[in-house]
């Protein structure tokens, strides 16, 4: 008999209980309900079946073929349902997995991280580094790119600025006599790959670039290890501000020049399709969009739609 709805599953708890301890009287001390509630729920399911599943002897009760065969299909059924919601379970209590920049990872994240674990301490965090241009795999919950122009993935969310400025360690500015921002081109400057930004920087201060030898350029793999170079007194590096701003504070780096280059450029989050369907994954999302600045109204907006979703004040 074709039936557009389910049975109660009261009822269908009941059976299978019924089922599974052989007898009215331990299904209700299984349960916890009187023995009248369990023989209201096998009749329930019997009216609304159409046909006999159980059968009475006297104070006795057994199941019919019928009512043995669909007992069966339930207990399987969730026995399904209970494995699917343990392995559901399970997977939301592995680490939330995100990937970020080399450069990011100290300097901006962790302390972030740390305050996050603070105040969810049943959530823990896999941070591995992404390298620019390289596809991280297995493809983490969270992940921090950059971009340079600003254009950011689609769904991604702006966390930290990008502008870059020129610094270097004070021992290094008292050596060589650094005062002004001509003295700069005379320095040894410190690169990674992308060699148009000293160039960007010194049109942008109006001073010519040497060519007579003069000034001096090391060449590094990364902006992590400009920044170390340029903390242990190697030269001067072009660092994005936002991210140096410890070493700053902290009198390890010294900021030579007001002028900055890359306005546009910036660091950016990105919840993956698996990190979206994970509530500590959105959880530790919405803490770094909140703790950067950047997207503060974004997230604000977003729990007040999710509240009035879900019946809640914001």
């Amino acid at each position: 008999m074709a039936q557009d709805r389910l049975p109660p599953l009261r009822a269908l708890k009941t059976l299978e209980a019924f089922h599974q301890s052989g007898s009215v009287t331990a299904t209700a001390r299984a349960l916890n309900v009187s023995h009248s509630a369990v023989s209201h729920q096998l009749k329930q399911i019997e009216d609304w079946a159409g046909i006999r599943l159980m059968r009475r002897d006297g104070r006795q009760t057994a199941l019919t073929e019928a009512g043995d065969s669909l007992a069966l299909v339930i207990n399987e059924s969730f026995g399904a349902i209970r494995h699917e919601i343990d392995r559901l379970t399970m997977r939301e209590k592995l680490p939330v997995s995100i990937a970020a920049l080399r450069f990011v990872i100290p300097n901006w994240l962790l302390p972030e991280i740390e305050a996050f674990m603070a105040e969810h301490p049943d959530v823990s965090v896999y941070v591995q580094e992404h390298i620019s241009d390289q596809p991280v795999s297995p493809e983490p919950d969270l992940m921090i790119g950059f971009s340079l122009d600003g254009h950011i993935p689609e769904g991604a969310e702006p966390i930290i600025a990008g502008a870059a400025i020129p610094v270097c360690a004070p021992s290094y500015q008292a050596r060589h006599n650094i005062r002004r921002e001509a003295d700069i081109a005379r320095a040894t400057l410190l690169h990674d790959e992308d060699m148009r930004m000293w160039r960007t920087w010194l049109s942008a201060a109006g001073i010519e670039a040497t060519t007579d030898g003069e000034g001096r350029r090391l060449f590094f793999s990364g902006s992590a290890l400009i920044c170390d170079a340029a903390l242990s007194g190697l030269g001067v590096a072009l660092c994005r501000e936002a991210l140096i701003e410890p070493y700053l504070a902290r009198g390890e780096l010294v900021r030579l020049s007001d002028i900055r280059i890359d306005h546009a450029s910036v660091y950016y989050l990105a919840l993956s399709q698996h990190g979206m369907d994970r509530r500590a994954a959105r959880a530790l999302a919405d803490w770094l969009l909140e703790r950067s600045g950047l997207s503060r109204g974004r997230v604000q907006a977003d729990r007040t739609r999710r509240s009035v979703s879900e019946g809640l004040s914001p």
